[in-house]
């Protein structure tokens, strides 16, 4: 049985001190310097070889441009909490410039919505609740989902009523950087590139090897990561043939090396760590796990730390028939 993160969050606060915690809150801006170097390494890289190298490459950089947009959005959660440096300022313009605005986003636009997230895991109040209360039980429900991120509709629906013009408005009252940063930079940005595409006479990779795996795959492999920390064993649990309330629950996973790079950049595997102590940046969770780990946190909770968000993501979408929702709906009619 899934733990309450409640439950994890009362033992959690018994092994962490407040000076181990505040030592764990301390900036580290080389990190920063470090990963966002990495990530730009790995665009050049990937666009040099799709626009000078032979055809039967293409499947390398579309590969390496799935991993780095997914990463650049998974710095973006990190700098919507103010993690990238001491200057509130600096940290959003950073990730404009280099994270967000690249990929159609603003840092200020994810942040509005995002702290309802921490606030209000798993309820109706999570405004970014979506990717883990996709139904996937049973292999209709799982293609259903899939269609519906890898063919693009719901990356498109996210660009608009998350991060569109709308979005970007509401959460310019809380803005720290100039409101025209990220527009701009994802104007030139995405206009030098398509140009280079043009150039080079293969205008169709920009679509092939940027737009798609921004409106496609990363709308997947969040849903897949996210539903693999999130989702419930038991979702969605009925009683008296009514849905019941979704049980919080938060889980940290230990990939294999491939696995994080695709998915769980920026540190973001140790899930359990942040949701506890969302004030502690990303360089430190590998050491706030350890601590925990030490501790004995995980003899107290072993559901939650996986060796695979894949591994759990196919595991949570089977059921006894493999037809949608027939625990559900069996153990309803039973009442």
């Amino acid at each position: 049985m899934d733990a309450r993160f409640n439950e994890c969050m009362k033992v959690a606060r018994k092994y962490v001190d407040s000076a181990t915690l505040e030592s764990l809150r301390k900036p580290q801006p080389f990190t920063i310097v470090t990963a966002t170097a990495l990530i730009w390494l790995q665009i050049t890289a990937a666009w040099a070889v799709a626009l000078l190298g032979p055809w039967w490459l293409v499947w390398l950089p579309f590969v390496i441009n799935c991993a780095v947009t997914q990463g650049m959005l998974l710095w973006v959660h990190e700098a919507s909490h103010f993690h990238l440096y001491s200057s509130r300022r600096k940290n959003d313009l950073w990730c404009d410039v280099f994270f967000a605005a690249p990929v159609g986003m603003s840092v200020a636009a994810y942040r509005f919505r995002h702290m309802s997230h921490h606030a209000h895991l798993g309820s109706e109040q999570d405004a970014d609740g979506y990717p883990y209360r996709q139904p996937i039980k049973g292999f209709r429900a799982l293609a259903w989902v899939m269609v519906k991120a890898l063919s693009g509709t719901m990356g498109l629906w996210l660009a608009v009523d998350k991060y569109g013009g709308a979005a970007r408005k509401d959460a310019a009252g809380s803005s720290v950087s100039p409101s025209w940063v990220a527009p701009l930079v994802t104007l030139v940005f995405n206009g030098v590139l398509l140009i280079l595409c043009v150039l080079a006479d293969r205008w169709y990779l920009y679509i092939l090897l940027w737009g798609y795996p921004i409106a496609g795959v990363a709308i997947a492999l969040n849903i897949i990561r996210t539903i693999a920390e999130h989702q419930p064993e038991d979702y969605p649990s009925y009683a008296d043939g009514e849905e019941m309330a979704m049980v919080p629950v938060a889980r940290t996973t230990v990939p294999i090396w491939f696995e994080k790079w695709l998915m769980y950049q920026a540190n973001f595997n140790y899930h359990v760590e942040h949701h506890l102590f969302p004030a502690v940046p990303q360089h430190n969770l590998a050491k706030l796990h350890k601590h925990l780990f030490d501790k004995g946190f995980y003899n107290q909770f072993p559901g939650n730390l996986q060796r695979s968000g894949f591994v759990k993501f196919i595991h949570l979408s089977r059921n006894r028939r493999n037809d949608d929702f027939s625990d559900s709906v069996e153990d309803a009619l039973a009442l």
